[in-house]
């Protein structure tokens, strides 16, 4: 068993992800709604789909890794549970919307947030281990950083840009978790990391399947491979709700918009040595962005424009040879030349 999911760890992957996450969403009646959600039990059910591709992750890591079920276990005993009783109690505690939760689940989230960071600032506790050098500290700390900041400060300057203030929208419009005071701010920044797809997302996706991806293909190869499958995890949710466009509209726009991310994120997780913190810190400010808020769409647009810039500019640089399996990642951790491209 373990050698066939060991030749078909693509296929089991993206069973096990649009497995649990699609009949969860569909049958829980959450995709029907609005999106500010009132935190109940229907609600509970759209984050615990998104931890679909961690799941994953643990499945196929657990069955080809060396220590993987130790490693599984631990996460999925320190880190998801957690998540899942904090939701539960916050579920069942009849608030009538996120900005009325009070300060015992609101710190309750930020603490949760909090113990996230710590524990993916570990290298080991990858699912599947990295085959290339992994990054100090203070690497990992820069990249963390700046994955975290410059998403919102594009955005903010994108906002300015293009009169994001014009016609009545005298300011950002406050996200559906909390307002946009430090502490809603925060509480925004806790959720989106924990329920918002950053938690379930990064650790499946870069944690577990991108190494798998990269000992068989390029950085560009296995960027565009996640791509596709990445967007199309996100069907259900862009079918009823809309992604930009409504209908199958929104599935095309999907693909568009996260292609130039899917190549961003492998070149970040690649300079961060594997680290899944800097991911995870870019991955939940670029959820917060207002996509299908009106007042944001040009502002969106832009920050799109400029991810896609971004990813040309990544993708089009002179290829070398780079050698296979963990040869291949080390030397493309080192950018001497086209990593995205290079085979």
């Amino acid at each position: 068993m373990k050698q066939w999911i060991a030749r078909h760890d693509t296929a089991v992957f993206l069973i096990v992800t649009y497995g649990i996450s699609w009949p969860l969403w569909l049958a829980s009646g959450a995709l029907t709604r609005t999106p500010v959600r009132t935190p109940d039990l229907s609600w509970l059910v759209a984050p615990i789909g998104a931890f679909a591709p961690a799941f994953a992750g643990m499945a196929v890591g657990a069955c080809v890794e060396p220590g993987g079920v130790q490693r599984a276990l631990r996460l999925l005993g320190l880190i998801y549970a957690p998540a899942a009783a904090l939701g539960l109690w916050i579920a069942t505690r009849s608030f009538t919307s996120f900005v009325a939760l009070d300060a015992r689940p609101t710190w309750g989230m930020n603490a949760l947030a909090a113990w996230i960071l710590v524990w993916f600032s570990a290298g080991r506790n990858r699912l599947v281990l990295w085959p290339g050098q992994p990054a100090d500290r203070v690497k990992t700390a820069l990249w963390s950083t700046g994955c975290l900041l410059i998403p919102a400060a594009l955005f903010l300057a994108a906002w300015e840009m293009t009169g994001g203030a014009a016609g009545g929208a005298a300011k950002i419009p406050a996200l559906p978790v909390r307002d946009l005071t430090p502490l809603g701010v925060l509480a925004a920044f806790a959720m989106n990391l924990a329920y918002g797809g950053s938690l379930g997302e990064e650790p499946g996706w870069r944690g577990a399947w991108l190494p798998r991806l990269l000992r068989r293909h390029t950085p560009l190869a296995a960027s565009l491979i996640t791509s596709f499958w990445w967007a199309l995890c996100h069907a259900p949710i862009d079918l009823s709700q809309g992604f930009g466009l409504p209908g199958v509209g929104g599935l095309v726009i999907r693909q568009i918009w996260t292609l130039p991310l899917a190549i961003i994120f492998t070149w970040v997780t690649l300079r961060a040595g594997g680290s899944l913190l800097p991911p995870m810190l870019l991955h939940t400010p670029i959820n917060a962005i207002p996509i299908s808020l009106s007042a944001g769409r040009r502002a969106t647009s832009a920050l799109w424009a400029c991810f896609s810039g971004f990813s040309w500019w990544l993708s089009s640089w002179q290829p070398w040879p780079i050698p296979a399996s963990g040869a291949r990642l080390a030397r493309a951790e080192r950018f001497g030349g086209n990593f995205l491209t290079a085979g």
